[in-house]
This record gives C-alpha cells, sequence and structure tokens, in this order.
C-alpha cells in the first residue's frame, strides 16, 4: 500500500510541475480582464462573454477560468445537497430540479453578471463550498424564451429525439416561468459471453443482444415576486419516465437460449418554496420548504433453459423539508469583520416497497421483502465568518444533527436513535491577484442508504440478499487543501488535494437463516455497518489559452485526478481499495473559439476506466475503453444556434467470478467474461430564442 501512495505522490508531484511550469510561461504574457471587487469577489461582467455568444447561463459557466461547476448531490435535506452555484444570491428550493437545468433556462440576455465568490465573502452562504457562481439576472426583462430541439443517431440506427419549450415572463419586480421537456429513444447493444471452470473447461459461450428503450416528459413552473414584506420564489416540477429491457442469449455451448426482460416506470412531483424578508438591524430571514413523492413500479423476468423467474416491484418514497436561517448584520471590530448566521431544519423520510418473487412458477419469500422505513431528523447549526484582512478569511460552523429511524416489514422491526456533531472550519486566503488557497476541514453524514433495508435476488448466480433494519448513515471526517491559479482570460490552473477518513462503512456480509416454510437454512447477504476506510484524492484541472502559441481563440484543458482508498474486506479481513474504486482518471480537451465567425468547435478524450468490485461470494473486475468527443457550434445572430458532433463511446469489458461459499473459505465456481461494443452516435440541434 506504502508503493501505491508512493506512485500517487510521484504523479502528483509531475503533474503540479507540468502545469506550473505552462502556467507560468503563460501568465507572463497575459493579464486577467476580470474585475476585481475585492479579494473574495471576482466579477464577471456580462460582456466578458460576448465573444463566445452563450445562449444561455450554463454556457456562460463553462467560461469562467478555474471555476469548477458542482451541481450538488442527493445528500441529507437542503444542506447536504447543496452545488456551488447561486441565483440572485441565493439557492433554489427544489431539490429534483437539477442546477443544470436551471442555469440552461436562464438566458445569457438576461444575465447582468457571473461574481465568482470565495470563503470569506460578507453576506453569502458558502455552505463549505470553497467557491460558489453567484448568477446575478437583470430584475425586469420582459418576455423571453426558446424552442429547441435535437435528434441523435447511432449505430445501431436508434434515433433519439429530444423536444424543449421555455417561456419566461419578468414585470415590476415579478418572473414567471415555465418548461417543458420530452425526450424518447432506443437502442441495442451485442456481446460475446464466456464461462469457464477453475480449470480452465469451457462451460458456457453465447452471443449477447439486446434492446433498450426509454422515454419521459418533464414540466417545471417557478414564480418570484413581492410577498409578505420580503420575496418568494414557489417552484413546482412533475417528471414522469419509463424504460424497458429485452435481453436475448443465444447459448452456443451448452445449447439453448436465456431470455431477460425488464419495465420500469417512475412518476414524481415535487413544491418547493424560498421566503427571505429583511429585518431591523441588518438581519435577514429565510425560510425554506419542500415536498417530494416519488412512485416506482417495475416487473422484470429471467428464463434459463434451467429454471424461470420474474419479479414484481411496487415503491413508493418521499421527503419533507422544512428550515429557517437568520443572518445577523456583519459586526465591524478592531480584529476585523464578523458575520453569524443561525438556523434549524426538520426532515422527514418515508421509503416504502414491496418486491413479489417467483422461481419456476413458485412464490419466493426473502425477508425484507415488504419493508416501509421512516427517518425523522432534524439538524440546527450556527457559523459565523471572520474576515481579518481583506484577504483572509476564517468561517467555523457548528452543526448538532438528531434523527430517529423506524424500519418494519418481513424484515423485522427496529428503532435507532441517532445523534451527530458536524463541526465545519475554512480558511480562505488570497496572497496575490489571481491566487487563491483554501483549507477545509469537516464532518459529514451520508445520506441514509434505503436499499440495505430492502430484500434483493440475483437469479443469473443464486445470489439473494436480505433488508436489515438495524443500520446507520456512514460518517466522513474531511480534510481538503485547494491552490487556484487564473491568468489571462482564460487560463486557470486548480489543485485540490483531499483525504476522506470514514466510520461506520457499509459493507456487505453472509448470513446464514431459516426462511418461513423452509427447514434448512438458506445464504444470504445482508448489508452492515463494517467498520472503518480511508481515501485519498488529488485533482488537477488546467486550461491553458493558445493565443500566444498561434491559434487565437484556443484552449487547451485537462482533469487528472488520482485516487487511493483502504478498507478492511468485511469478509477476508485483508486491506483492499473500496469497491467500485477508479485510481486513475485522466481527460483531455481542445477548443477554438472564432469570433468573426460565431463558431465554437471542440474535441475532447477521456482515457479508459478500469475498476474492481468485491462481493461476499463474487470478484468482478471491469473496464471501459477510451472515450472520444467533437463538436461544433454555430450562432449565426442572437437568436439562432445550431450544432452537431459525434461521440464514439468504448465498449466495456468484464470479469465475473462467483465463489461457492464465502470468499474467506469457498473456491471458484467459475469465471465468467463478457465484452460489449462500443458505439459512434452522432447528434444535431438546433434552438431558436424569442
Amino acid at each position: 500500500m506504502a508503493v501505491g501512495r508512493r506512485s500517487v505522490c510521484a504523479l502528483a508531484g509531475a503533474a503540479v510541475l507540468g502545469l506550473n511550469l505552462v502556467i507560468s510561461s503563460a501568465a507572463l504574457a497575459q493579464a486577467s480582464v476580470a474585475l476585481t471587487v475585492d479579494a473574495n469577489v471576482t466579477n464577471y461582467p456580462a460582456t466578458f462573454f460576448t465573444e463566445f455568444r452563450p445562449v444561455t447561463a450554463l454556457d456562460m459557466i463553462g467560461r469562467i477560468p478555474g471555476f469548477q461547476f458542482d451541481g450538488g448531490t442527493s445528500g441529507r435535506g437542503f444542506a447536504g445537497t447543496v452545488g456551488n452555484i447561486l441565483i440572485d444570491g441565493e439557492r433554489p428550493p427544489v431539490r429534483s430540479d437539477s442546477l443544470q437545468s436551471i442555469l440552461s433556462r436562464i438566458p445569457a440576455a438576461q444575465v447582468v453578471r457571473i461574481d465568482i465568490v470565495r470563503a470569506g465573502a460578507g453576506g453569502i452562504d458558502m455552505q463549505g463550498k470553497a467557491v460558489v457562481a453567484n448568477v446575478i439576472r437583470r430584475p425586469d426583462g420582459g418576455v423571453s424564451g426558446s424552442v429547441s430541439a435535437s435528434v441523435t443517431d447511432n449505430t445501431q440506427g436508434r434515433l433519439q429525439p429530444n423536444l424543449n419549450l421555455q417561456a419566461r415572463r419578468q414585470w415590476d419586480g415579478r418572473s414567471l416561468e415555465a418548461s417543458l421537456s420530452a425526450y424518447q429513444g432506443s437502442g441495442d447493444n451485442h456481446g460475446i459471453r464466456e464461462r469457464r471452470s477453475p480449470t480452465g473447461a469451457l462451460l458456457l459461450l453465447a452471443r449477447s443482444q439486446g434492446v433498450f428503450d426509454f422515454h419521459g416528459v418533464s414540466g417545471t413552473t417557478v414564480y418570484e415576486g413581492p410577498f409578505g414584506g420580503g420575496r418568494i420564489r414557489l417552484n413546482g416540477l412533475v417528471d414522469v419516465n419509463g424504460s424497458g429491457y429485452e435481453g436475448d442469449d443465444i447459448l452456443i455451448v451448452p445449447f439453448g437460449r436465456e431470455t431477460s426482460l425488464s419495465e420500469s416506470t417512475q412518476t414524481k412531483g415535487e413544491i418547493g418554496l424560498r421566503w427571505t424578508r429583511s429585518l431591523p438591524l441588518g438581519a435577514t430571514l429565510e425560510v425554506l420548504g419542500s415536498q417530494q413523492l416519488i412512485d416506482n413500479d417495475s416487473i422484470g423476468s429471467y428464463d434459463t433453459p434451467d429454471f424461470t423467474s420474474a419479479t414484481v416491484s411496487d415503491g413508493w418514497r418521499g421527503e419533507s423539508i422544512g428550515s429557517g436561517s437568520l443572518k445577523f448584520a456583519s459586526l465591524e471590530t478592531p480584529w476585523g469583520s464578523i458575520d453569524f448566521e443561525a438556523g434549524s431544519e426538520i426532515a422527514f423520510n418515508f421509503v416504502e416497497s414491496g418486491t413479489a418473487y417467483l422461481f419456476d412458477g413458485s412464490p419466493l419469500l426473502l425477508p425484507g421483502d415488504d419493508t416501509r422505513v421512516e427517518e425523522l431528523r432534524s439538524e440546527s447549526f450556527v457559523s459565523g465568518v471572520w474576515t481579518p484582512r481583506e484577504n483572509l478569511s476564517v468561517t467555523g460552523a457548528l452543526r448538532y444533527e438528531r434523527s430517529r429511524i423506524t424500519t418494519t416489514g418481513s424484515g423485522g422491526g427496529a428503532e435507532t436513535d441517532l445523534s451527530f456533531l458536524k463541526p465545519r472550519l475554512n480558511v480562505a486566503w488570497t496572497p496575490a491577484p489571481g491566487h487563491q488557497m483554501a483549507f477545509k476541514l469537516e464532518r459529514n453524514v451520508d445520506q441514509l442508504s434505503f436499499g440495505a433495508f430492502q430484500a434483493s435476488a440475483a437469479f443469473s448466480t443464486g445470489i439473494f440478499g436480505r433488508g436489515n433494519p438495524d443500520i446507520r448513515p456512514a460518517q466522513i471526517w474531511l480534510t481538503q487543501a485547494r491552490y487556484e491559479r487564473v491568468f489571462g482570460r482564460q487560463g486557470s490552473f486548480v489543485a485540490e488535494l483531499t483525504h476522506e477518513a470514514y466510520d461506520d462503512v457499509l459493507g456487505q456480509v453472509v448470513v446464514f437463516e431459516t426462511p418461513p416454510g423452509y427447514s434448512t437454512p438458506r445464504q444470504y447477504n445482508v448489508t452492515r455497518n463494517v467498520g472503518t476506510a480511508t481515501r485519498e484524492t488529488a485533482k488537477f484541472t488546467g486550461r491553458l489559452p493558445l493565443d500566444s502559441y498561434g491559434m487565437r481563440g484556443g484552449i487547451a484543458s485537462a482533469t487528472l485526478q488520482l485516487r487511493q482508498s483502504e478498507t478492511r474486506d468485511p469478509v477476508t479481513l485483508l486491506e483492499r481499495r473500496l469497491s467500485g474504486e477508479q485510481p486513475v482518471t485522466l481527460s483531455l480537451g481542445l477548443s477554438q473559439n472564432l469570433v468573426s465567425q460565431g463558431i465554437n468547435w471542440s474535441v475532447s478524450a477521456s482515457t479508459a476506466r478500469p475498476g474492481r468490485s468485491f462481493g461476499p461470494s463474487t470478484l468482478s473486475r471491469f473496464s471501459i475503453d477510451p472515450t472520444f468527443n467533437a463538436g461544433l457550434s454555430w450562432r449565426p445572430d442572437d437568436r439562432l444556434s445550431l450544432g452537431g458532433g459525434v461521440t464514439v463511446s468504448g465498449g466495456s469489458n468484464n470479469e465475473f467470478v462467483l465463489f461457492g461459499a464465502p470468499r474467506d473459505r469457498g473456491v471458484p465456481v467459475y469465471s465468467e467474461t463478457s465484452r460489449s461494443n462500443g458505439t459512434i452516435s452522432a447528434y444535431g440541434s438546433v434552438r431558436r430564442s424569442f
């Protein structure tokens, strides 16, 4: 393991040295044109983006040097899901409406400027982020909208159309917007499966082919305006989508056929609100609320010459969140300014699932096939920002979380009370214009893994899982150091070093139980809290303008991520990396903006992505081949945008080993390899604004 760490450090050092040499030479010839408001806020006015002819705010975000878009995560409550984008200084209150979608609905013509805010800026709640982008819109932009459509074709001859409609009206400090999108598509895949015994004897050889399809319709609406002496934002979202798959494996050895069918639909609805109001003495009150409901239905079957099986599942889940916070006016002291904020959040989550299994026409009962899980959680916090100097800030926060998890169903019942103290420390320092250093230390709690409460069945391998009513969410201590260098109009270099220490990591082990109606014990996989883990990540991103190298408007970009993780395997008790971890990822890109022609073109490539997964009775290796992309966009005027491109998706290789018992004492039964071919797809798009 020490050798692996030295390799990561060596690669990281080489990457930093090489990129810094390039940046240093380029920085001598170019100076930043962004307007610096103070040491913690850099202002990019609309005129900064004019030469790039952006269509939406999302296009503008992609042109800001050094900024890395973060769309947020599916974490706990509002505080656990925030990304690094603000709209007029505030975060949208709807969790399902992605930041990417929200930005794509804001026309570039209605953006006054974008502020890049670093930790320590007064009046901005960073939520633990080192950098956020604050999109400032025009208060009264009249009526605007767009119609866009795209179609994708691939080597399987499957067309995938997409249609999107957007409309917006702004008047007297109010705005009303709505969007509707619809998509559908299909495709097929081909591959080869080969299964061999531990001695190398051929057990199975099959030619695999499958056809999949997907479709969806989504609608959103947003209202903003004055209310109750403050401002209110109301969001609504409805999304309906579905997918299906038909797989057919022609067995050459032995002779026969295997078929698989699956079909699923999901209906989602969500409403959210945010209300803010100024209070006396410079304080600000913010109230957030959200209600989300999701219905999932699925059916599936898997038939072989040896058996038949079927699965019918019905799931229903929801989340209710309410929160309030109070921001106080800055306090000026001889030692610098201090900002305070305090607040509290309460959330209720539930997941209800029922699954029926059939094996050779007879019902198969599994512990956890009918389950309801409820989580009632509250979190209170207090935070403060101390700015002793204009270029130095220290942010401290203390959050306290309490939750009660209640489980009922065929897997058993349990009630668990949990509490976590979650401190956070951020330090930001700007030693010189264009240079920023940040340090972060915080404790987080993962989202509760609701799937661990439910049963599972893999008929192809004979592995069945039982639900566990008594699990805890994993906790993470995160330490991160970040360095950012911005130069020229588009040049940047960002280095991030992150250490994560996990407690109560979830992992799968084997248990033996006698199910109802049976006289002998059966082997089940079960998810439990199994111990600790660590992960080190080094991530480097760079963008180098090529104007001084003879390519006007050109930008070369690169992203390198190195990961090293370690945990104790809950089955073998040996040290290994985390399951599914990809140690090295690298992507390269080249683009050019031709201002006079209104054309922008780009090419990019990503390296192969290998990884390993570990199950109680299985070992898997997988690798995704390199992927290549090429795109071209043309804006003949301010209202029309045309685009197109080609994507060459790499194939995948998978190796799967099944053991006859848990890996610590079992021997391999067989190993199976499969190969899926890559695809070449081309797309065309058109967008008309009004």
